[in-house]
């Protein structure tokens, strides 16, 4: 399974934080649009705990969000500064990293 993350920055000790959490918690819950085209999904959040279950060997656990021109970040109750549909997410997913996951 392919998940591209939705930005690539990312801040180590915060990495190393969530590294330790998720060996007690586990796989992570990750809301994503799947793309089939591309056989990939791209993540409308959890960069950290993507990359922290890529670390650990967990595979991350899907929550589909359709694809859609009109529903916004805000809508969905994600943690973005500012507010984006999710379509502009999706459509710029090739530009940034992609993990794989077993």
């Amino acid at each position: 399974m392919r998940i591209t993350l939705v930005h690539d920055h990312y801040n180590q000790d915060h990495l190393d934080q969530v590294v330790e959490e998720m060996k007690s918690l586990g796989a992570p819950i990750i809301k994503a649009v799947w793309l089939e085209c591309n056989n990939t999904w791209v993540a409308l959040e959890g960069c950290h705990r993507l990359r922290g279950a890529k670390i650990l060997g967990l595979t991350p656990e899907i929550e589909e969000i359709p694809y859609d021109e009109t529903t916004s970040v805000f809508d969905l109750g994600l943690d973005f500064e500012d507010d984006c549909r999710v379509c502009e997410i999706v459509d710029g997913h090739y530009r940034r990293t992609a993990l794989e996951f077993a």
